[in-house]
């Protein structure tokens, strides 16, 4: 069934939550919050949302792949964070692209940017929408004669698939499911799960350095990359050599994997894929802390076992995941999953081991109490923060990646700092933690929040509390973003993170691939 993606939410209209289900949830989150809601307000209709833009007129060459009705408009206008569907709600005007290009093969997408460049019309490659950093987002381009969005998911053929090189070769509009689908009858499958997996696509994947649900070992998209094709402004076309590995100079492929775009358009991706796994095997582990958890964590890491997913929640992000299934939990949970083409019993039966060592309690293997709870809703985690964005509550996340050497310090601090902020701007609230993904020298924090807000200012709520967990990332030597990218809402702080030489040199870069400045203009790469 071919579904319709939601034009002021996250991901399809069919699966948005239910009446029925946003009210069983409801008295979960006011007893996490400790305070009521604001009056229920539902989202307007998409006519009614007003959006701002030019009046531009596409050539008779391009009409057939030039949309320019309100509705395409407005779903390209904006990612799907919290201050995008918020702002999408506000009753104040959006900016929005003028035009919104579907180029159906690379001569169309190449008379699109050719055109665009010619008329200093700046382009934004957009695939799935699911940014939640505003990297999507036409702002600030007013300098500009026109917007272009460039929706690449007509480019969404297979090209091939090596099964002796588990290599598949795809164009980027492709979506998460659609390329696990054509690599199935193959044996093989991609393992790459972001939220967004169900309308992410696989040029998204790189463009941001996207992670997956499988958290260690092959989490990052970068790392799975052998090589790509960019099509420049010029219509020149960019291909790396497809290569398990070279050391002739810097790897081409780092250039664009994490250039939103402002370096041209990812047309397809050559990417490391692995065998559909026979053997699955998972269980959980309770701790009475996270600091506990988190030292079994490194032990685990270390010692060479890469489980395919590590998941650890702290005391309230275990709370919040427990009673939203019904099945609230106690002190932190680690969530240990094994798969792959051999049995792995031993390698989980080690991880166990260390858990215990650290003061953990696996959970019985039929308990699936902790595990199971936090799996259920992890896709369906963005459809419930717009149904509460109906009553007002600010709901949204941060995630970012400290050496294991500033940890649990970092922890408390940015927790207490966006706490702090909660509290000052609702009153009452939550902040929650858990690790997303773990390496050797360190791990990715994901950090969650909640606080009662006003229909009226949730966007400047928001803010105050984002710029509060933001400083505490900075001041503690976080990144700001471990896989969700810059986009426009981390600038500020990717200045400070990125080595100023570099920001010249990237700039340098793209003066040569894209010398009129036209593809996403406006990140860290152009000041």
């Amino acid at each position: 069934m071919t579904k319709t993606r939601n034009p002021i939410g996250w991901g399809y209209l069919e699966d948005r939550l239910e009446d029925k289900q946003r009210e069983r949830i409801l008295p979960a989150i006011q007893m996490f919050l400790g305070g009521e809601l604001a009056e229920h307000r539902p989202p307007p209709d998409d006519a009614d949302v007003a959006i701002l833009r030019a009046k531009l007129t596409p050539p008779d060459s391009l009409r057939e792949v030039m949309a320019t009705d309100h509705a395409s408009a407005l779903l390209h206008a904006a990612g799907r964070s919290f201050r995008d569907l918020a702002t999408l709600r506000s009753g104040e005007p959006v900016p929005a692209p003028d035009l919104v290009a579907t180029p159906r093969d690379e001569n169309e997408l190449a008379d699109v940017l050719a055109w665009a460049s010619d008329q200093s019309i700046a382009v934004i490659p957009f695939g799935g929408g699911s940014s939640v950093v505003g990297g999507v987002n036409p702002e600030g381009l007013e300098d500009r004669n026109g917007v272009v969005s460039l929706d690449l998911q007509q480019l969404h053929q297979v090209l091939e698939v090596s099964e002796r090189d588990r290599v598949v070769h795809a164009q980027a509009g492709i979506l998460g499911p659609d390329l696990d689908a054509a690599l199935k009858p193959h044996g093989l499958a991609v393992r790459h799960y972001p939220q967004s997996y169900f309308h992410s696509t696989l040029g998204g994947w790189v463009a941001t350095r996207g992670a997956g649900h499988f958290s260690t070992l092959r989490a990052k998209i970068e790392d799975r990359v052998q090589a790509l094709s960019v099509m420049l402004p010029d219509g020149r076309v960019m291909e790396t050599r497809p290569l398990p590995a070279s050391s002739i100079g810097p790897d081409p492929n780092r250039l664009w994997c994490g250039s939103e775009g402002a370096l041209g358009v990812i047309v397809d991706a050559r990417l490391r894929v692995v065998a559909d796994p026979e053997h699955k095997l998972s269980r959980s582990v309770a701790f009475e802390d996270f600091p506990s958890a988190l030292e079994a964590t490194r032990a685990i890491v270390q010692a060479d076992l890469w489980p395919s997913q590590m998941r650890v929640l702290d005391p309230y992000e275990h709370l919040v995941s427990g009673a939203l299934s019904g099945r609230p939990g106690q002190g932190a949970l680690m969530i240990l999953g094994f798969e792959g083409e051999r049995d792995r019993t031993h390698d989980l039966d080690d991880a166990l081991a260390i858990a215990r060592d650290h003061g953990g309690t696996p959970n019985p293997p039929a308990d699936n109490a902790g595990s199971g709870g936090w799996r259920d809703t992890f896709f369906r985690q963005p459809y419930l923060r717009d149904a509460l964005l109906d009553y007002a509550l600010i709901m949204d996340t941060f995630e970012t990646a400290v050496p294991w050497s500033a940890l649990p310090t970092f922890y408390h601090e940015v927790r207490q700092a966006t706490l702090n902020a909660v509290n000052e701007v609702g009153g009452t609230g939550g902040v929650t933690c858990r690790v997303t993904h773990a390496y050797p020298d360190g791990v990715c924090l994901y950090f969650s929040f909640y606080a009662p807000g006003r229909h009226d200012s949730l966007v400047q709520q928001w803010r105050e509390i984002r710029d509060a967990g933001a400083e505490a990332v900075n001041a503690g030597g976080g990144t700001q973003s471990h896989h969700h990218a810059m986009g426009r809402d981390h600038q500020r702080w990717a200045r400070e993170e990125i080595p100023a030489a570099f920001r010249s040199a990237v700039r340098a870069a793209r003066q040569e691939l894209d010398p009129r400045g036209i593809m996403n203009p406006g990140l860290w790469f152009d000041t």
